[in-house]
């Protein structure tokens, strides 16, 4: 290993791999964070606007878009309101033909915090980006439940993925080329 190591082309190729390896690693991290987070933006909007309706006295069946989602297949945005006991009041989401609500736990920490927001998997195959936020106006108080399919940002994600993978092998390949071929030398 010594005298493998002892070749300064190696070292040079190793040290551009590792490199490489950081600098494509540390791309993806942030494109992967960015895109992940970038999916919760829809649901606080939502949620944010559905309060903002609520505390004016709106009845909740008239903040909730008619527009139904379907949480199996669409990535539309969605709105469930529930009472303080998690009723369901309206909801503009459905799976399979229910309108699924998310543990207890989450309505718990929220009614403690004001807010929550989570990656939920009601069922597989299905991950949301979700928010559940507060709502109080004169007839009551209760939650508001928003969020939005993250097959899109995984699909996303999983792309970026793959052409990292795919820089790094043309990075260990062209290097290595280099590394590889024959030096030339100088005729007297």
């Amino acid at each position: 290993m010594k005298q493998l190591l002892a070749k300064s082309s190696l070292r040079v190729w190793l040290a551009i791999v590792g490199t490489a390896t950081l600098v494509l690693a540390g791309a993806y991290t942030m494109v992967q964070q960015s895109t992940r987070l970038a999916a919760d933006d829809l649901p606080l909007s939502i949620a944010q606007n559905t309060v903002n309706k609520l505390a004016t006295d709106a009845q909740p069946s008239d903040v909730v878009p008619t527009l139904k989602s379907d949480l199996r297949n669409d990535s539309i945005g969605f709105v469930i309101i529930t009472d303080d006991s998690q009723h369901v009041l309206a909801s503009s989401a459905t799976l399979d033909g229910k309108t699924p609500l998310p543990p207890a736990g989450t309505f718990a920490f929220t009614k403690e915090h004001g807010t929550d927001h989570f990656t939920w998997q009601p069922t597989n195959g299905v991950r949301l980006a979700t928010r559940i936020v507060t709502y109080k106006n004169s007839v009551g108080s209760g939650f508001v439940v928003t969020g939005q399919s993250l097959k899109q940002a995984e699909n996303r994600i999983n792309t970026y993925g793959k052409l990292a993978v795919a820089t790094w092998l043309a990075v260990l390949a062209w290097t290595l080329f280099l590394v590889m071929m024959p030096e030339r030398t100088k005729k007297s």
